[in-house]
């Protein structure tokens, strides 16, 4: 298992020579700097020989207020509560609250596109749920993923039902697992874009198998299933594998989508605080899928007296993360390629 994310100290600046391959990192601490909200840290490069704060890089670089409010105000947010009722909690007002969401998102993304990978699924689960729009009458549906045996969120996809969102929805769920030989069981609905989407990224020789609800009364009377793509034999040997599933069918992955109603305000039936725009409801997907596999235990997850997180289960981390480790945690430097000659000068030009 990897070790879990820490802020990791190198040079922020996209010109260090230590970002070359073959480069090292040198940054140590420089001077602590005494504010009006508190004091900061400041590290120097001894390569470039420049200081930063802490927090460049960070949601939390030239926040004004405390970090923990916007700790606390992601927290709010995946437990269900409106930006209107953050905002009166916090005490800010709902405009600041949304770019703090923003930014949480966007690096709850970044964290997850790093780390959030699969090593040989033995089942993954696909389905959809209606998200109501200001009129309520808005086509936008929400694709989600789930790998069954780590119960592990992989993608999420906001958007209407079709072909093309379909694709791009399949593509991220391929793009977060490294299948190898063993053959991936993948059910679904019957929503006839899945079929060729799945093909087309996971190749013909994957296990699409397709399931048929029947209900009456809001409840299942009759279920069954039709294999879309694969081969008989490929198809038992993969359900043999399967520690959860005794027969084909598409129950995890709604009840993940009973969590995402009650964890989303923007996704509940009778909510006031109804979605307007698909891009606030995929921030608010996005943070919520990384506490979901990253921070909040599962309940099925229960080995002995230790709740494990979907992430854990997956051997992603050993521990479950917080809150405050995903914002902290900063991207690896991309390589690049500075002259000699031209550093030299922007050194002289500095001092």
């Amino acid at each position: 298992m990897t070790k879990p994310p820490r802020l990791r100290r190198h040079c922020p600046h996209t010109d260090c020579p230590s970002h070359a391959p073959g480069g090292r990192s040198r940054v140590i601490r420089h001077s602590r700097l005494r504010t009006k909200r508190g004091i900061k840290r400041r590290l120097l490069c001894r390569v470039c020989g420049r200081t930063f704060v802490h927090t460049l890089g960070t949601p939390y670089y030239r926040m004004r207020k405390p970090h923990r409010l916007f700790d606390q105000a992601a927290a709010l947010q995946v437990e269900g509560l409106s930006l209107a009722a953050i905002a009166r909690s916090q005490g800010v007002s709902t405009g600041t609250v949304s770019r703090w969401l923003a930014k949480a998102s966007a690096r709850v993304r970044a964290f997850e596109s790093e780390h959030l990978k699969v090593s040989d699924p033995v089942e993954l689960q696909l389905d959809e749920l209606k998200a109501y729009g200001a009129g309520r009458y808005d086509a936008t549906w929400v694709f989600n993923g789930l790998e069954v045996w780590s119960r592990l969120w992989m993608a999420t996809e906001v958007g209407t039902r079709t072909l093309r969102n379909t694709r791009r929805f399949v593509s991220a769920v391929r793009d977060a697992c490294r299948v190898g030989r063993v053959p991936t069981l993948v059910t679904s609905d019957e929503f006839k874009y899945y079929g060729p989407s799945l093909v087309r990224a996971f190749g013909p020789s994957v296990l699409h198998v397709e399931v048929h609800n029947r209900y009456r009364r809001d409840r299942i009377v009759r279920s069954s299933s039709r294999l879309v793509s694969g081969n008989e034999w490929r198809l038992e040997f993969a359900l043999d594998r399967s520690e959860d599933s005794r027969r084909f069918n598409t129950a995890y992955v709604e009840r993940l989508n009973l969590y995402i109603r009650s964890a989303c305000s923007y996704l509940r039936r009778r909510s006031p605080a109804p979605m307007r725009k698909p891009q606030k409801l995929t921030d608010a997907l996005d943070l919520l899928r990384g506490f979901y596999n990253f921070v909040r235990p599962h309940s099925s997850l229960k080995f002995g007296g230790v709740k494990r997180t979907p992430a854990m289960q997956a051997g992603i981390f050993p521990r479950a993360l917080t809150l405050r480790e995903i914002f902290s945690w900063l991207p690896p430097p991309r390589p690049v390629y500075v002259r000699v000659e031209d550093w030299q000068r922007a050194r002289r030009e500095r001092s």
